[in-house]
């Protein structure tokens, strides 16, 4: 699992615990975009899923599946 900021490039994200991910990278005030990796090869890139005035709690919906 990978998270670009809209000031950033890609940076890969340490899976905390169950579907939890951090990056220890403060990303407020930018747009996001998410890549996913599957054990089995399968790359996805959700390009600019969150826009920047993003808060904590809110849901998004990347239009992708895999």
């Amino acid at each position: 699992m990978q998270i670009k900021g809209s000031r950033t490039g890609w940076i890969t994200m340490i899976k905390n615990w169950g579907q939890n991910w951090t990056t220890g990278i403060l990303l407020t005030d930018q747009g996001l975009s998410f890549r996913v990796t599957t054990s089995d090869g399968i790359t996805k890139d959700f390009t600019y899923v969150i826009p920047p005035n993003w808060g904590f709690g809110q849901t998004f919906d990347g239009k992708i599946n895999f």
